[in-house]
């Protein structure tokens, strides 16, 4: 199975760039964790040593990797990004959407007043990030009902992981590993 991941990789590229070409003018960016190992496991975790890291979720800590992604309205899959679990959101989000154009939705982890400045293009990029409950931020009913359609996200997030597998500790290599990611992201995009 490893052998042909590379195939599965190419076919797997080729299909959100399609989507971006098709895509809904609003879109959604999070990111997730991808534990590789359990809590417990992860001083000792010898596969992914080069590539995850301790990060910390809503979920509390996890060692592991980082899976961003940008779906549109449609949870249709336009970009995906790996990078270790304490990579800064903000800084995948820049490299993730750097080609993408619309109405960008994220979560408060994205908060930040100069990727804001810097990610806008007049009339053809914006982000809305949504503000944390004890900022003093007024918001306008439009960016109210977009921020409550940024839960489809997490519904491509519970898909992958329930559904399709993105989670696992059974490998034991890297190519293993990034298999299981390919295979899962690309079963999930032909669903």
């Amino acid at each position: 199975m490893n052998r042909f991941a590379i195939h599965a990789l190419l076919i797997l590229r080729s299909i959100p760039r399609w989507n971006q070409k098709n895509s809904h003018i609003i879109k959604h960016t999070d990111s997730t964790d991808i534990p590789v190992c359990l809590q417990k496991n992860g001083k000792r975790h010898r596969t992914m040593r080069g590539l995850a890291a301790w990060g910390y979720s809503a979920k509390g800590w996890f060692y592991g990797l980082k899976m961003s992604i940008t779906a549109d309205l449609r949870r249709n899959l336009l970009a995906v990004k790996f990078a270790s679990g304490n990579a800064d959101d903000r800084q995948i989000f820049k490299k993730l959407n750097k080609d993408l154009l619309g109405i960008f939705i994220a979560d408060a982890g994205y908060i930040s007043k100069d990727l804001e400045q810097e990610f806008y293009i007049e009339h053809k990029r914006i982000l809305f990030a949504k503000p944390r409950a004890n900022m003093k931020r007024l918001a306008t009913e439009l960016q109210n009902r977009l921020y409550d359609t940024r839960m489809l996200i997490e519904l491509n997030f519970r898909s992958l992981k329930m559904f399709y597998n993105l989670e696992t500790s059974l490998p034991k290599s890297i190519d293993g590993y990034f298999g299981n990611y390919v295979y899962s992201l690309l079963a999930y995009v032909l669903r």
